[in-house]
C-alpha cells in the first residue's frame, strides 16, 4: 500500500492541519462554550497557593477526585512559563493538529494508505470543540495512539512496544472516558492471539488502564455515576434521559460541524458527507495483510457501527452528566474515515484535494465568525474583569449568553474569565460538580444552587440569594440586582455591568466603612 512520503504531501498535510487552528490563535476570546472554566481550573491547580489570589479561602484541591488530569496538569505546568490563555492554547492545538497525525499512525499500522487521514480534517470544528469539551477531544488522538500502538505490539509483541501500550492507555484515561473506552476494548480485541501465553504476555499492558478505571468507577462520584449511565436505569437515584429514535436522528447534524449561524457549516457537512459516501463507494482493494493486521483492521472497521449504535441506544444524559450520547457521532465518523481504503488513482487524488479543500473552507469560516465575534460581542469584557479587585467573590448573572455568529452559548461562563485572570470565587462554577478537581469548602462556601441555575438568571432573588458574593458580572438584562437595595454599578463597558456590594451604614458615631475600591488588593 502507498505510504505517502513526498515532501509536497508532508508539506500540503502540515500546512492544512496547522491552518485549522488558525481561528484559536487568531483572537484573545474564542467563543467556545466551557473554556473560561477550564482557564479557571488551571489557574487554581497552577497558582493554588498564590495568597493573592487566594483560592484556598473557598476552595479545595483534590486531584484524586477526577479522572480528567492530564489536560489540566499539562496546562497547568505550562502556564508556569506562558500564562494561562497562553499554556492552554498550545495544549488544545496540539490535540487538534495531532488528531490527524495520530490518525497517520493509526492508517500506517493497519498498512492503509495514510492519505486517508485528510478525510478527517473537516471534522476538526465539531460542536463538542465549540462546547469546549476539550478533555474529550484532546483524548480523540490519544486513542488512534493506542489503536496503533496495539497494532504495532499484535504484529511484533516486543516489551517497549506493550509498556508504551501500557502508558498511553493510562494517559487516555486521565484525559477522557469515552475515547479511553474505545481504546480499551479495542486493544483487547487486537492483542490476542499466538497461543494463550503470548495473549497473556500481551495483555498485561491492559492491566494497569483497568486497573485505574475499576478505582474510579467504585471509589469516584463521577465514576459511580458513569457507571450508572452506563447501565441505563437511574440505581435509585436520577432517571437517565433517553430520546426516541427520530429525535435522535433530527439532532443528528447538531453533534457534527454544524456550529455557525450562517449556511456554510451546513453545506459544508453535507459536503464532506458526500465526500465519504463516494469515498465507500469507490474503495480500493487495501491488499491481503498479515493475519495481525487483518485482526486490527476488522476491529477498527466495527468501531464506527458501534459508536453509531451507541448513539442511538445510550441516554442522552443521567443528572449532571451532559452530553452522553453526543459524543458518539463525532467518534463514528472518525472511525469510518480510519476504515475508508481510498481508490487508486485520480479518483483517490480527487478524494484527497477535495477533502482538503472543505477541510480548508470550514477554517476559514470558523475564522471569520471568531473575528466577527470578538469584534462585535466581547467588547468591554477586559474592562469589566479590571473593574474587580484580585481575590473577589464574584457572581455571573447572564442575561445574554448567545452569539449572533456561533451556535450554543459562549457568553454562560464569562464569570470564569475573571477566576481564571484574577484568582478569588465564582459562581457559576464546575466545583460543585465530582468531574472537577477542585470543590468547595463545606466551612466557606457559596450558596449551593439548583440544576441549570445558570441559565435562569431571571429567577436569582439578590437580597436573598446572593449575600456571599461581593461582585456580579452581567451580561444583558440586569434583571433583579438592578433594583436591588444591596448592589450598585461601578461600571459599564459594552454589554457587560459590574456591580458592587453596597458597604453597610455606619452605626450612630461610628467611622465610615471604607469603600472596598480604596482598599488595597490582598
Amino acid at each position: 500500500m502507498s505510504r505517502p512520503r513526498t515532501l509536497g504531501f508532508e508539506i500540503g498535510f502540515a500546512t492544512l492541519a496547522l491552518a485549522m487552528v488558525v481561528p484559536l490563535l487568531r483572537v484573545a476570546h474564542p467563543p467556545i462554550q466551557d473554556l473560561p472554566q477550564h482557564l479557571a481550573t488551571i489557574r487554581a491547580i497552577a497558582d493554588f497557593a498564590d495568597p493573592t489570589l487566594r483560592f484556598a479561602d473557598t476552595y479545595v484541591l483534590e486531584l484524586g477526585r477526577t479522572q480528567y488530569l492530564s489536560y489540566y496538569l499539562l496546562a497547568a505546568l505550562l502556564s508556569k512559563a506562558l500564562g494561562v490563555v497562553a499554556a492552554n492554547r498550545l495544549v488544545l492545538c496540539a490535540a487538534l493538529v495531532g488528531t490527524p497525525y495520530a490518525l497517520r499512525f493509526l492508517l500506517r499500522e493497519l498498512e492503509a494508505d495514510e492519505r486517508g487521514a485528510v478525510l478527517a480534517l473537516p471534522l476538526t470544528w465539531n460542536a463538542h470543540l465549540i462546547l469546549g469539551f476539550v478533555n474529550f477531544v484532546a483524548g480523540i488522538p490519544l486513542a488512534f495512539l493506542c489503536l496503533g500502538l496495539a497494532a504495532r505490539a499484535r504484529k511484533d509483541g516486543l516489551p517497549r512496544q506493550l509498556v508504551g501500550l501500557a502508558a498511553l492507555l493510562v494517559l487516555t484515561f486521565t484525559t477522557h472516558v469515552v475515547p479511553f473506552g474505545f481504546a480499551l476494548l479495542s486493544s483487547a480485541l487486537i492483542l490476542p492471539g499466538d497461543g494463550v501465553r503470548e495473549s497473556v504476555r500481551r495483555g498485561l499492558a491492559l492491566v494497569p488502564s483497568a486497573l485505574a478505571m475499576a478505582v474510579w468507577a467504585k471509589a469516584s462520584p463521577a465514576g459511580q455515576a458513569t457507571v450508572t449511565a452506563a447501565r441505563g436505569d437511574g440505581g435509585g437515584g436520577p432517571e437517565p434521559v433517553f430520546l426516541s429514535a427520530a429525535e435522535s436522528l433530527a439532532q443528528l447534524p447538531n453533534w457534527l460541524t454544524d456550529v455557525l449561524h450562517v449556511p456554510d457549516d451546513e453545506r459544508l457537512l453535507a459536503a464532506f458527507g458526500v465526500l465519504l459516501l463516494t469515498a465507500v463507494t469507490l474503495g480500493g482493494d487495501a491488499g491481503a495483510p498479515r493475519p495481525a493486521v487483518a485482526r486490527a483492521r476488522l476491529v477498527v472497521g466495527l468501531l464506527g457501527p458501534l459508536a453509531a449504535a451507541g448513539y442511538f441506544v445510550a441516554p442522552e444524559s443521567y443528572d449532571w452528566i451532559w452530553p452522553i450520547k453526543a459524543r458518539f457521532p463525532l467518534l463514528a465518523l472518525y472511525f469510518l474515515v480510519a476504515s475508508l481504503r481510498l481508490p487508486r488513482g485520480l479518483a483517490g487524488h480527487g478524494l484527497v484535494l477535495a477533502a482538503g479543500l472543505v477541510a480548508a473552507l470550514s477554517a476559514r469560516a470558523v475564522d471569520t465568525a471568531f473575528h466577527a465575534f470578538e469584534a462585535e460581542e466581547v467588547v468591554g469584557l477586559e474592562e469589566a474583569i479590571a473593574d474587580i479587585p484580585p481575590g473577589e467573590r464574584v457572581v455571573g448573572l447572564i442575561y445574554d449568553k448567545g452569539s449572533h455568529h456561533v451556535k450554543f452559548s459562549p457568553f454562560l461562563h464569562t464569570v470564569a474569565y475573571y477566576q481564571a485572570a484574577r484568582g478569588g470565587a465564582v459562581m457559576f462554577s464546575f466545583a460543585d460538580f465530582p468531574q472537577s478537581p477542585l470543590r468547595f469548602r463545606e466551612d466557606v462556601r457559596p450558596p449551593r444552587v439548583g440544576p441549570r441555575w445558570e441559565w435562569m438568571p431571571e429567577r436569582v432573588r439578590p437580597e436573598e440569594e446572593l449575600g456571599f458574593y461581593n461582585y456580579a458580572i452581567t451580561r444583558g438584562g440586569p434583571g433583579a440586582i438592578g433594583g436591588a437595595t444591596s448592589f450598585e454599578r461601578v461600571g459599564l463597558h459594552g454589554r457587560f455591568q459590574v456591580w458592587r456590594r453596597k458597604a453597610a451604614a455606619p452605626a450612630a458615631g461610628a467611622p465610615a466603612a471604607p469603600d472596598p475600591a480604596d482598599v488595597p488588593a490582598p
